[in-house]
Protein backbone atom coordinates (compact mmCIF):
# COMPACT_ATOMS: atom_id res chain seq x y z
CA UNK A 1 0.00 0.00 0.00
CA UNK A 2 2.75 2.43 -0.97
CA UNK A 3 3.47 5.07 -3.91
CA UNK A 4 6.68 6.32 -5.39
CA UNK A 5 8.95 4.15 -2.73
CA UNK A 6 12.14 2.45 -3.51
CA UNK A 7 13.62 0.04 -0.84
CA UNK A 8 12.39 -2.78 1.28
CA UNK A 9 9.42 -3.71 3.75
CA UNK A 10 7.74 -0.55 3.38
CA UNK A 11 4.37 0.15 4.38
CA UNK A 12 1.84 2.80 4.01
CA UNK A 13 3.89 5.15 2.81
CA UNK A 14 4.27 7.82 -0.38
CA UNK A 15 7.98 8.83 -1.83
CA UNK A 16 10.11 6.77 0.20
CA UNK A 17 13.88 6.24 -0.86
CA UNK A 18 16.11 3.76 -0.26
CA UNK A 19 14.48 2.87 2.76
CA UNK A 20 13.75 0.28 4.43
CA UNK A 21 11.36 -1.14 7.45
CA UNK A 22 9.37 2.19 7.15
CA UNK A 23 6.04 2.53 8.15
CA UNK A 24 2.98 5.21 7.06
CA UNK A 25 5.43 7.66 6.14
CA UNK A 26 5.93 9.86 3.45
CA UNK A 27 8.96 12.49 1.63
CA UNK A 28 12.22 10.70 3.52
CA UNK A 29 14.74 8.91 2.26
CA UNK A 30 18.01 6.74 3.54
CA UNK A 31 15.95 5.69 6.25
CA UNK A 32 15.83 2.48 8.56
CA UNK A 33 13.13 1.85 10.75
CA UNK A 34 11.24 4.35 10.82
CA UNK A 35 7.54 6.27 10.94
CA UNK A 36 8.09 10.29 9.95
CA UNK A 37 7.14 12.76 7.78
CA UNK A 38 9.86 14.82 6.02
CA UNK A 39 12.97 13.06 6.90
CA UNK A 40 16.35 11.80 5.68
CA UNK A 41 19.42 9.68 7.22
CA UNK A 42 17.40 8.62 10.42
CA UNK A 43 17.22 5.15 11.99
CA UNK A 44 14.29 4.17 14.78
CA UNK A 45 12.07 7.29 14.60
CA UNK A 46 8.35 7.72 14.94
CA UNK A 47 5.43 9.15 16.57
CA UNK A 48 4.08 12.20 15.01
CA UNK A 49 7.88 12.74 13.84
CA UNK A 50 8.22 15.19 11.10
CA UNK A 51 11.23 17.77 9.91
CA UNK A 52 14.46 15.30 11.11
CA UNK A 53 17.47 15.03 9.73
CA UNK A 54 20.23 12.72 11.00
CA UNK A 55 18.99 11.32 14.01
CA UNK A 56 18.38 8.28 15.99
CA UNK A 57 15.95 7.24 18.67
CA UNK A 58 13.82 10.44 18.03
CA UNK A 59 9.97 10.32 18.85
CA UNK A 60 7.50 12.73 18.94
CA UNK A 61 9.86 15.41 17.52
CA UNK A 62 9.83 18.20 15.01
CA UNK A 63 12.16 20.41 13.26
CA UNK A 64 14.86 18.28 15.14
CA UNK A 65 18.62 17.68 13.91
CA UNK A 66 21.57 15.76 14.69
CA UNK A 67 20.33 14.40 17.77
CA UNK A 68 19.60 11.05 19.11
CA UNK A 69 17.19 9.47 22.14
CA UNK A 70 14.96 12.49 22.48
CA UNK A 71 11.19 12.54 22.57
CA UNK A 72 8.29 15.31 22.33
CA UNK A 73 11.18 17.83 21.30
CA UNK A 74 11.26 20.77 19.13
CA UNK A 75 13.92 23.04 17.44
CA UNK A 76 16.60 20.86 18.79
CA UNK A 77 20.00 20.22 17.56
CA UNK A 78 23.04 18.10 18.54
CA UNK A 79 21.09 16.93 21.88
CA UNK A 80 20.45 13.56 23.72
CA UNK A 81 18.43 12.24 25.74
CA UNK A 82 16.60 15.11 26.12
CA UNK A 83 12.54 14.95 27.13
CA UNK A 84 10.12 17.36 26.26
CA UNK A 85 11.98 20.46 25.35
CA UNK A 86 12.53 22.87 22.69
CA UNK A 87 15.10 25.59 21.14
CA UNK A 88 18.36 23.44 22.58
CA UNK A 89 21.80 23.07 21.09
CA UNK A 90 23.95 20.78 22.69
CA UNK A 91 22.40 19.72 25.84
CA UNK A 92 22.26 16.32 27.47
CA UNK A 93 19.42 14.52 29.61
CA UNK A 94 17.37 17.98 30.42
CA UNK A 95 13.79 18.29 30.39
CA UNK A 96 11.00 20.62 30.41
CA UNK A 97 13.43 23.38 28.94
CA UNK A 98 13.67 25.79 26.38
CA UNK A 99 16.95 28.20 24.80
CA UNK A 100 19.68 26.04 26.41
CA UNK A 101 23.05 25.49 24.94
CA UNK A 102 25.24 22.96 26.42
CA UNK A 103 22.65 22.46 29.35
CA UNK A 104 22.75 26.24 30.49
CA UNK A 105 20.17 28.52 30.30
CA UNK A 106 20.02 31.53 28.30
CA UNK A 107 17.07 34.34 27.01
CA UNK A 108 15.84 33.29 23.57
CA UNK A 109 17.94 36.58 22.41
CA UNK A 110 20.95 35.23 23.79
CA UNK A 111 20.08 31.64 22.71
CA UNK A 112 19.46 32.43 19.03
CA UNK A 113 22.53 34.72 18.70
CA UNK A 114 25.08 32.25 20.15
CA UNK A 115 23.75 29.32 18.32
CA UNK A 116 24.26 31.72 14.89
CA UNK A 117 27.87 32.10 16.16
CA UNK A 118 28.36 28.16 17.08
CA UNK A 119 26.51 27.42 13.45
CA UNK A 120 29.69 29.82 12.02
CA UNK A 121 32.35 27.93 13.86
CA UNK A 122 31.30 24.65 13.30
CA UNK A 123 31.01 25.33 9.57
CA UNK A 124 34.87 26.54 9.38
CA UNK A 125 35.88 23.47 11.57
CA UNK A 126 34.27 21.34 9.01
CA UNK A 127 31.83 19.82 12.20
CA UNK A 128 28.31 21.35 10.94
CA UNK A 129 25.95 19.03 9.10
CA UNK A 130 27.57 15.83 10.62
CA UNK A 131 26.19 13.52 13.51
CA UNK A 132 28.28 12.86 16.53
CA UNK A 133 31.56 11.68 15.86
CA UNK A 134 32.08 7.65 16.10
CA UNK A 135 34.72 8.80 18.97
CA UNK A 136 31.87 9.04 21.12
CA UNK A 137 30.05 5.87 20.89
CA UNK A 138 30.35 3.72 23.80
CA UNK A 139 29.31 0.69 21.60
CA UNK A 140 31.45 -1.75 20.07
CA UNK A 141 30.83 -2.14 16.51
CA UNK A 142 30.14 -5.77 16.72
CA UNK A 143 28.18 -5.53 18.66
CA UNK A 144 25.80 -2.77 17.10
CA UNK A 145 22.54 -3.35 14.67
CA UNK A 146 25.45 -2.49 11.57
CA UNK A 147 27.14 -5.25 12.37
CA UNK A 148 24.05 -7.99 11.64
CA UNK A 149 24.10 -6.17 8.41
CA UNK A 150 26.89 -4.76 7.27
CA UNK A 151 29.96 -7.21 8.95
CA UNK A 152 33.13 -5.67 9.07
CA UNK A 153 36.39 -7.15 10.22
CA UNK A 154 37.90 -5.83 14.01
CA UNK A 155 40.49 -4.34 11.54
CA UNK A 156 38.23 -3.02 9.36
CA UNK A 157 35.67 -1.50 12.08
CA UNK A 158 39.10 0.43 13.71
CA UNK A 159 40.26 1.40 10.87
CA UNK A 160 36.80 3.37 10.26
CA UNK A 161 36.93 4.78 13.35
CA UNK A 162 34.61 2.32 15.30
CA UNK A 163 35.50 0.44 18.78
CA UNK A 164 35.39 -3.14 19.05
CA UNK A 165 34.46 -5.20 22.12
CA UNK A 166 36.96 -8.40 22.58
CA UNK A 167 35.48 -9.09 25.69
CA UNK A 168 34.62 -12.97 25.55
CA UNK A 169 32.17 -14.30 27.88
CA UNK A 170 32.80 -16.88 30.01
CA UNK A 171 32.25 -20.60 28.67
CA UNK A 172 28.97 -21.79 30.25
CA UNK A 173 29.55 -24.65 32.42
CA UNK A 174 26.40 -27.47 33.14
CA UNK A 175 25.90 -30.20 35.61
CA UNK A 176 27.09 -32.43 32.08
CA UNK A 177 27.89 -31.32 28.76
CA UNK A 178 25.71 -32.48 25.59
CA UNK A 179 26.03 -32.35 22.07
CA UNK A 180 22.78 -30.88 20.80
CA UNK A 181 22.45 -33.48 18.48
CA UNK A 182 21.45 -36.30 21.55
CA UNK A 183 18.70 -34.20 22.16
CA UNK A 184 15.24 -35.70 22.12
CA UNK A 185 13.33 -34.53 19.04
CA UNK A 186 9.90 -34.89 20.92
CA UNK A 187 9.65 -32.26 23.58
CA UNK A 188 8.01 -34.76 25.98
CA UNK A 189 10.80 -36.75 26.06
CA UNK A 190 13.18 -33.96 27.22
CA UNK A 191 13.81 -34.36 31.36
CA UNK A 192 13.36 -31.43 33.43
CA UNK A 193 16.65 -31.51 34.59
CA UNK A 194 17.92 -30.37 31.10
CA UNK A 195 17.73 -26.76 32.47
CA UNK A 196 21.20 -27.95 34.55
CA UNK A 197 22.77 -29.04 31.08
CA UNK A 198 25.07 -27.30 29.01
CA UNK A 199 24.26 -27.98 25.37
CA UNK A 200 26.40 -27.64 22.65
CA UNK A 201 25.80 -25.84 19.40
CA UNK A 202 25.90 -27.79 16.40
CA UNK A 203 26.97 -24.96 14.26
CA UNK A 204 29.89 -23.83 16.82
CA UNK A 205 30.18 -25.68 19.50
CA UNK A 206 29.24 -23.53 22.08
CA UNK A 207 27.50 -24.19 24.88
CA UNK A 208 24.48 -22.62 25.89
CA UNK A 209 21.65 -23.38 28.52
CA UNK A 210 18.29 -23.05 28.80
CA UNK A 211 15.92 -20.98 31.22
CA UNK A 212 12.29 -22.68 33.19
CA UNK A 213 10.10 -19.85 30.81
CA UNK A 214 11.88 -20.87 27.49
CA UNK A 215 11.37 -24.91 28.63
CA UNK A 216 8.27 -24.08 29.50
CA UNK A 217 7.66 -22.16 26.01
CA UNK A 218 8.64 -25.09 23.97
CA UNK A 219 6.27 -27.96 26.17
CA UNK A 220 3.24 -25.54 25.33
CA UNK A 221 4.18 -25.05 21.96
CA UNK A 222 4.62 -28.96 21.08
CA UNK A 223 8.48 -27.45 20.22
CA UNK A 224 11.92 -29.20 20.04
CA UNK A 225 14.65 -27.63 21.92
CA UNK A 226 17.11 -25.59 19.39
CA UNK A 227 20.63 -27.39 18.34
CA UNK A 228 21.74 -23.67 17.97
CA UNK A 229 23.01 -21.63 20.16
CA UNK A 230 21.37 -17.92 20.72
CA UNK A 231 23.94 -16.37 18.70
CA UNK A 232 24.15 -18.57 15.78
CA UNK A 233 19.93 -18.39 15.84
CA UNK A 234 20.36 -14.68 16.03
CA UNK A 235 22.19 -14.61 12.30
CA UNK A 236 19.95 -17.37 11.32
CA UNK A 237 17.06 -14.85 11.51
CA UNK A 238 19.24 -11.97 10.24
CA UNK A 239 20.55 -13.92 7.10
CA UNK A 240 16.48 -14.43 6.09
CA UNK A 241 16.35 -11.04 5.69
CA UNK A 242 16.79 -9.27 2.61
CA UNK A 243 20.52 -6.96 2.32
CA UNK A 244 20.04 -3.18 3.38
CA UNK A 245 21.26 -2.40 -0.41
CA UNK A 246 19.50 -1.88 -3.66
CA UNK A 247 21.20 -3.54 -6.56
CA UNK A 248 20.45 -2.42 -10.47
CA UNK A 249 19.74 -5.29 -12.70
CA UNK A 250 17.24 -5.87 -15.62
CA UNK A 251 13.22 -7.20 -15.40
CA UNK A 252 13.36 -10.54 -15.89
CA UNK A 253 10.69 -9.96 -18.53
CA UNK A 254 11.08 -6.90 -20.49
CA UNK A 255 14.64 -6.07 -19.50
CA UNK A 256 13.99 -2.58 -18.36
CA UNK A 257 16.78 -1.23 -15.84
CA UNK A 258 15.53 -1.78 -12.09
CA UNK A 259 16.79 -1.35 -9.01
CA UNK A 260 15.90 -4.63 -5.98
CA UNK A 261 17.17 -5.94 -3.19
CA UNK A 262 17.62 -9.05 -4.56
CA UNK A 263 21.41 -9.17 -6.49
CA UNK A 264 21.90 -10.32 -10.03
CA UNK A 265 23.57 -13.35 -8.17
CA UNK A 266 20.26 -14.65 -6.57
CA UNK A 267 18.29 -17.52 -7.97
CA UNK A 268 14.70 -15.43 -7.83
CA UNK A 269 13.10 -14.09 -10.65
CA UNK A 270 12.80 -10.32 -10.35
CA UNK A 271 10.07 -8.33 -12.29
CA UNK A 272 9.75 -4.66 -12.59
CA UNK A 273 6.50 -2.77 -11.36
CA UNK A 274 4.50 -3.07 -14.60
CA UNK A 275 5.63 -6.53 -15.55
CA UNK A 276 4.57 -7.68 -11.97
CA UNK A 277 1.49 -6.03 -12.19
CA UNK A 278 0.66 -7.54 -16.00
CA UNK A 279 1.57 -11.26 -14.33
CA UNK A 280 -0.40 -10.86 -11.23
CA UNK A 281 -3.44 -9.40 -12.16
Amino acid sequence: NSQDCMGDYITNCKNCVDCFDVIQSENVRYVWDGMLNNGMDCFNTGMDTNFIYECIGVYNANDTKFSIKCSHVANIMYCDACLQCEHCFGCVGLSHKKYCILNKQYTKEEYHRMVERIVERMVETGEWGEFFPTSLSSCGYNDSRAYDHFPLSQQEAEEKGFLWNSYVSPKVKGAKNIPASRLPDVIAEVPDDVLSWAIECEKDSKPFKLIPQELKFYRDQGLPIPHFCPDCRHQERISQINPRHLYSRKCAKCQSEIQTTYSRDRPEVVYCEECYLSEVY
